[in-house]
């Protein structure tokens, strides 16, 4: 029997643990441009508390109060098609999240995919709320279906499940998923930051 010896990467801890403690982010918000103009405001709103870029504190309660409400209005106005109405819980969820209620959050992702049930990012936002509740293995699988049917902003799944795997405490997988949404989107800066917390060492493993 001849043994082979064959190299691996892995991930550790650059300095104890790691503490994983940023919050997962949001998919990107679904266009709706039908209705009588409130899933279009619904939209947009929820477009701007996804930008990359965007200063938080400008967005005061009353402002995400005010574009919730326009989605309200445009789900409780009976001109949006399947689909838009399923998006624009999607965004409703979105801004629910800006304000940190996940638990509302949850209730509109799971109400997007009860009308649209391969509705791609609301099964990566349901995954970002669930791992912001603590409820990490679950988390990850709504993510991973998400991506699997073809999320239009893959990056933002994958970053979430690093922190779920880190949470986890699989420090491999974390550090391998925080990689990919940096590959997936190089500009962005949120990854590498994640990615430096790392060291990354070769091992040698015995293969029969």
């Amino acid at each position: 029997m001849i043994k082979i010896r064959a190299a691996m990467v892995a991930a550790v801890a650059a300095a104890g643990a790691l503490g994983f403690g940023g919050a997962a982010c949001a998919q990107a918000a679904l266009q709706v441009l039908g209705g009588d103009g409130t899933g279009e405001s619904c939209w947009r709103a929820a477009k701007a508390t996804t930008l990359q870029f965007v200063d938080s504190s400008k967005m005061d309660a009353r402002w995400k109060s005010d574009a919730i409400s326009a989605c309200d209005d445009a789900l409780h106005s009976a001109k949006l098609d399947r689909k838009d109405t399923a998006s624009t819980w999607v965004n409703r969820g979105i801004l629910e999240m800006s304000r940190e209620r996940y638990a509302n959050a949850r209730g509109n992702f799971k109400e997007a995919l009860r009308l649209y049930p391969d509705l791609a990012e609301a099964h990566v936002d349901l995954g970002s709320t669930l791992i912001n509740l603590q409820k990490f293995a679950d988390g990850i699988t709504e993510t991973q279906r998400g991506l699997t049917l073809g999320s239009k902003e893959p990056e933002r799944g994958w970053y979430n499940l690093g922190i779920a795997y880190g949470e986890l405490n699989d420090l491999q997988k974390s550090y391998e998923a925080f990689r990919k949404a940096s590959e997936l989107n190089p500009a962005w800066a949120d990854p590498k930051q994640e990615m430096a917390r790392f060291t990354v060492r070769r091992e040698e493993v015995q293969q029969k």
